[in-house]
């Protein structure tokens, strides 16, 4: 159980963040002009109700409050990179106790399931002397390689890193100043996990994903480390090598190359703008990383832009865009699907599916897995035909 004096400085960094001034935290709450003050330092205790009120007005669940991860029992993370200088620190703080929560629950789930491998990074022997852009363009072709995935774009990056070992969550974590994403290791058995802000755009939650498998194909995290991630466009050399890893798994050089070519008749070679965004769609990502991508691989004459920085500037012209989309007939409709979904990974919900099955855990519990309330778990659990074991038979 928390402290007093711990509860006082969260809802003191929470009412910081949310700009609001401890007298209108005050009146909106129904306190006096010294509770707030009180209550921050620890010399006052709150109230249920109080804690709720205040929650509401500061934008953040009440379970951010009031959680004790020792506790709670869970695995315990060390920060090992950090890149989110721009998010809020109860938002990263929050994003790390949904990994913490993540890791937990699937290290019970695997308990003698002696079936599961964990992750394992790709061989780094031979790169290991360029530089830190084109150590990640170079393992991204190698984790291409790896997995015979060709040169054409990855429909589903969540299902490719499944299919490999990796556990992808998505949890609606805020968009302004919160974190895109975060990738972990078990301390104890070394599996892998990503976990997605899914209020993040499609095309961001993408980009992140690939960004996230960067980290743990590059080998930057051991065991109980964690990456905290909000800026994809750091200086540091192990985001830099993590952000080319993403822009040649999503991009690859062959792939671009290849579109170039059959798209030379259809966009010809004085409208970058189209270029950019027909790219941007074909590949899933970004107008601004198929713009970088272009002046990476030396193509942006190619498409029409004299120099480097007029096809960068092209990436900023959303008026363009729309424009150039409408002519090219692009929907934007797909753009921002599925944004704010809960979701764990098709392994870890197969593994829930069996815990129901024999009875091991209750629809409560596989709701909590879940990140789902207990309605929309009983919905899963109908339309995915789980026959519930005898633990739950009453329910």
């Amino acid at each position: 159980m928390i402290t007093q004096e711990e509860l006082g400085g969260r809802l003191r960094r929470a009412r910081s963040e949310a700009g609001i001034t401890q007298g209108d935290a005050g009146r909106a709450a129904g306190l006096d002009d010294t509770a707030i003050a009180k209550i921050e330092r620890g010399k006052r205790g709150v109230g249920a109700l109080e804690i709720k009120r205040l929650a509401s007005l500061y934008g953040i669940p009440v379970d951010d409050l009031l959680e004790d991860p020792v506790a709670e029992g869970l695995v315990p993370l060390t920060v090992a990179l950090r890149s989110v200088e721009e998010a809020s620190p109860s938002r990263v703080e929050r994003m790390k106790r949904q990994m913490q929560r993540l890791v937990s629950d699937d290290r019970w789930l695997r308990e003698g399931d002696d079936a599961s491998v964990a992750w394992e990074p790709v061989d780094l022997h031979t790169i290991s002397n360029e530089p830190d852009y084109r150590r990640g363009y170079r393992l991204a072709d190698k984790f291409r390689a790896r997995y015979e995935l060709g040169d054409s774009p990855v429909p589903d990056l969540a299902m490719l890193a499944d299919e490999i070992g990796v556990v992808v969550a998505r949890m609606p974590l805020g968009d302004v100043g919160a974190p895109d994403g975060c990738s972990a290791l078990d301390p104890e058995t070394g599996f892998a996990y990503v976990l997605i802000n899914s209020d993040k755009s499609r095309v961001r939650r993408r980009f992140t994903i690939a960004h996230e498998l960067g980290h743990l194909v590059s080998g930057h995290l051991n065991p109980g480390e964690v990456v905290l991630d909000e800026t994809l466009n750091e200086k540091n050399p192990q985001e830099q090598e993590a952000n080319a890893f993403a822009a040649g798994l999503l991009m690859p050089e062959s792939g671009v190359c290849g579109a170039v070519k059959r798209l030379q008749g259809k966009l010809g070679e004085e409208d970058p703008v189209a270029w950019i965004v027909w790219l941007a769609d074909s590949f899933g990502v970004s107008e601004e990383a198929a713009a970088y991508r272009l002046v990476n691989l030396k193509l942006a004459k190619v498409v029409g832009g004299k120099t480097r920085e007029a096809v960068r500037e092209v990436a900023e012209d959303l008026e363009g865009q729309r424009e150039a989309r409408a002519r090219l007939g692009l929907s934007l409709a797909m753009r921002d699907s599925e944004r704010g979904v809960t979701e764990v990974g098709p392994s870890m919900r197969a593994r829930i599916s069996r815990a129901l099955e024999v009875g091991e855990i209750s629809v409560d519990g596989a709701a909590r897995m879940l990140h789902l309330s207990p309605e929309e778990t009983d919905r899963w659990i109908v339309d995915s035909g789980i026959r519930l074991g005898v633990a739950e038979a009453p329910l």
